[in-house]
Order: C-alpha cells, then sequence, then structure tokens
C-alpha cells in the first residue's frame, strides 16, 4: 500500500517581515518626499491632488500614511501647517505695516474669519493678539 503523498507547498516570494520591511522603507521615502515638497510650497497652498501628483503617490497611500504618522489625514494636516505658518508670519509682522487678513491672503486663507477662528481653536488667542505682541 503506497503512503499518502503531502501535498506540494507553494514556495514562499517572502516572508511577511521582509514585505512589511520594505513596505516601511516605501512608506517612508514617500513621506520624505512628500516633505520635501511641503517645503517648496511654504507660502502657497497646495491642493491634495498636486501633492499626490508632484510626489508620485496615490491619494490613498497619502491618506493611509498621514494617519498613520501624523495621526490626521493630509488635508487637515494641511490646514494646520499653513496655521502654524501664518502664526510665525503674524510673529514677525510689523503691525504698523502689516494685517492679518494679508497675512492670511499670502497663507492661502481667503475667509479671515474663519482662518481666525480655526487659528484660536488651535493656537488659544486670535491672531491680532499674536501680531499685536510685537508691539510690546
Amino acid at each position: 500500500m503506497e503512503k499518502p503523498r503531502a501535498p506540494l507547498s507553494r514556495p514562499k516570494t517572502a516572508p511577511p517581515t521582509a514585505r512589511a520591511g520594505g513596505q516601511q522603507t516605501t512608506r517612508q521615502a514617500n513621506i520624505a518626499k512628500v516633505m520635501e515638497l511641503l517645503q517648496h510650497y511654504e507660502e502657497q497652498p497646495i491642493r491634495l491632488s498636486e501633492l499626490c501628483r508632484d510626489a508620485d503617490v496615490s491619494e490613498r497611500t497619502l491618506r493611509s500614511i498621514f494617519r498613520e504618522i501624523f495621526g490626521v489625514g493630509p488635508n487637515r494636516y494641511l490646514h494646520i501647517r499653513r496655521l502654524h505658518l501664518v502664526r510665525v508670519a503674524l510673529s514677525m509682522a510689523n503691525p504698523e505695516t502689516d494685517s492679518v487678513s494679508l497675512i492670511a491672503l499670502r497663507f492661502g486663507f481667503s475667509d479671515s474669519g474663519r482662518m481666525a477662528s480655526d487659528y484660536h481653536r488651535l493656537f488659544g488667542e486670535y491672531p491680532s493678539k499674536t501680531l499685536m505682541r510685537m508691539l510690546t
């Protein structure tokens, strides 16, 4: 009587840990590319679709990476980043010659009232207070 044969096993392409490591390397390269691109867009807003195109990554991949690394989606991250850039600009601006509206517009905020509300929620003070601090 013949013994039953063991089923043929498929060759493994790579262990799961190797795949995860390669994926992690790709994710890090993608985020590094995105961060480098964002430095070129300091004073101009960039749309998510433009960022994906310039970084050569899909929107789904970018959303996944941002959630994993920053804990928020890319649109939220870009919005918060612009608010931080406004804060830096306001803290260095001359209140006698610059205005909150002009600085907000420079960073792509067309509705300075909404920007002021978001700014207050994030920093606990209104942008005008940050700007006026230069006088004291």
